[in-house]
Protein backbone atom coordinates (compact mmCIF):
# COMPACT_ATOMS: atom_id res chain seq x y z
CA UNK A 1 0.00 0.00 0.00
CA UNK A 2 1.58 3.14 -1.13
CA UNK A 3 1.99 6.06 1.91
CA UNK A 4 0.49 9.30 1.32
CA UNK A 5 1.77 12.76 3.15
CA UNK A 6 -0.70 13.53 5.56
CA UNK A 7 0.67 16.88 6.86
CA UNK A 8 -2.06 19.01 5.23
CA UNK A 9 -4.09 16.93 3.10
CA UNK A 10 -6.41 13.89 3.89
CA UNK A 11 -7.08 12.75 0.75
CA UNK A 12 -7.97 9.64 -0.39
CA UNK A 13 -9.33 9.23 2.82
CA UNK A 14 -11.33 12.76 2.85
CA UNK A 15 -12.13 14.85 0.13
CA UNK A 16 -9.45 17.38 -1.00
CA UNK A 17 -9.55 20.85 0.41
CA UNK A 18 -11.90 23.09 -1.43
CA UNK A 19 -10.93 26.87 -1.35
CA UNK A 20 -12.93 29.89 -1.98
CA UNK A 21 -10.67 32.84 -2.60
CA UNK A 22 -12.56 36.15 -3.60
CA UNK A 23 -10.42 38.87 -6.11
CA UNK A 24 -9.38 41.53 -4.81
CA UNK A 25 -12.52 44.52 -4.29
CA UNK A 26 -13.17 47.75 -2.41
CA UNK A 27 -13.46 46.06 1.11
CA UNK A 28 -9.67 44.59 1.37
CA UNK A 29 -7.99 47.10 -1.19
CA UNK A 30 -6.68 49.34 1.41
CA UNK A 31 -4.75 47.01 3.61
CA UNK A 32 -3.38 45.53 0.42
CA UNK A 33 -2.20 48.44 -0.89
CA UNK A 34 -0.39 49.14 2.92
CA UNK A 35 0.85 45.99 2.62
CA UNK A 36 2.71 46.50 -0.71
CA UNK A 37 3.58 49.65 0.26
CA UNK A 38 5.49 48.56 3.12
CA UNK A 39 7.23 45.68 1.12
CA UNK A 40 8.51 48.42 -1.53
CA UNK A 41 9.98 50.38 1.39
CA UNK A 42 11.64 47.18 3.04
CA UNK A 43 9.01 47.30 6.18
CA UNK A 44 9.02 43.19 5.77
CA UNK A 45 8.35 43.12 9.61
CA UNK A 46 5.46 45.64 9.46
CA UNK A 47 4.06 44.09 6.16
CA UNK A 48 4.16 40.66 8.07
CA UNK A 49 3.02 42.31 11.27
CA UNK A 50 -0.25 43.61 9.01
CA UNK A 51 -0.52 40.67 7.68
CA UNK A 52 -1.14 38.72 10.98
CA UNK A 53 -3.08 41.23 12.39
CA UNK A 54 -5.52 40.59 9.44
CA UNK A 55 -5.14 37.03 8.67
CA UNK A 56 -8.74 36.34 9.09
CA UNK A 57 -9.69 39.01 6.51
CA UNK A 58 -6.68 38.30 4.15
CA UNK A 59 -6.87 34.61 3.69
CA UNK A 60 -9.82 34.47 1.53
CA UNK A 61 -7.85 37.00 -0.85
CA UNK A 62 -4.79 35.96 -0.59
CA UNK A 63 -3.05 32.55 -1.57
CA UNK A 64 0.00 31.78 1.18
CA UNK A 65 2.48 29.15 1.54
CA UNK A 66 0.58 26.72 3.76
CA UNK A 67 -2.38 26.65 0.86
CA UNK A 68 0.43 25.99 -1.92
CA UNK A 69 1.95 23.05 0.55
CA UNK A 70 -1.85 21.73 0.77
CA UNK A 71 -2.05 21.97 -2.94
CA UNK A 72 1.39 19.92 -3.60
CA UNK A 73 0.53 17.19 -1.28
CA UNK A 74 -3.04 16.47 -2.51
CA UNK A 75 -1.45 16.25 -5.89
CA UNK A 76 0.90 13.85 -5.01
CA UNK A 77 -1.23 12.01 -2.88
CA UNK A 78 -4.04 11.88 -5.68
CA UNK A 79 -1.29 10.63 -8.19
CA UNK A 80 -0.28 7.67 -6.24
CA UNK A 81 -3.93 6.91 -5.45
CA UNK A 82 -4.40 7.27 -9.32
CA UNK A 83 -1.30 4.87 -9.95
CA UNK A 84 -3.33 2.15 -7.69
CA UNK A 85 -6.33 2.01 -9.35
CA UNK A 86 -7.76 0.32 -12.30
CA UNK A 87 -10.05 1.85 -15.30
CA UNK A 88 -12.33 0.36 -17.53
CA UNK A 89 -12.94 2.14 -20.58
CA UNK A 90 -16.21 1.72 -22.87
CA UNK A 91 -16.13 2.34 -26.64
CA UNK A 92 -20.33 1.50 -26.78
CA UNK A 93 -23.01 3.55 -28.86
CA UNK A 94 -24.98 3.67 -26.06
CA UNK A 95 -23.82 4.46 -22.09
CA UNK A 96 -22.82 1.03 -20.45
CA UNK A 97 -23.23 0.92 -16.36
CA UNK A 98 -20.06 2.00 -15.23
CA UNK A 99 -18.29 2.55 -11.86
CA UNK A 100 -16.89 6.00 -11.04
CA UNK A 101 -13.87 6.50 -12.84
CA UNK A 102 -14.66 4.48 -15.79
CA UNK A 103 -14.12 6.44 -19.34
CA UNK A 104 -17.16 5.91 -21.31
CA UNK A 105 -16.55 7.06 -25.55
CA UNK A 106 -19.96 6.87 -27.55
CA UNK A 107 -18.44 5.05 -30.78
CA UNK A 108 -19.79 2.34 -33.71
CA UNK A 109 -20.87 -1.14 -33.23
CA UNK A 110 -17.30 -2.51 -34.43
CA UNK A 111 -15.20 -0.75 -31.88
CA UNK A 112 -14.56 -3.11 -28.50
CA UNK A 113 -16.12 -2.36 -25.20
CA UNK A 114 -14.95 -2.80 -22.13
CA UNK A 115 -10.87 -2.55 -22.06
CA UNK A 116 -9.40 -2.55 -18.85
CA UNK A 117 -5.99 -0.27 -18.27
CA UNK A 118 -3.55 -1.56 -15.72
CA UNK A 119 -0.37 -0.83 -14.72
Amino acid sequence: MSQYENELSNFPHRKITKHNFKNVDDKIADIINQIKSFQLQGLYGKAARLIENNNDILSQYIVDAVTFRTWEEEIYNTQKYAKQQQQCIYFEEEEPDCIEGDVWLGGGKDIQSNVILSQ
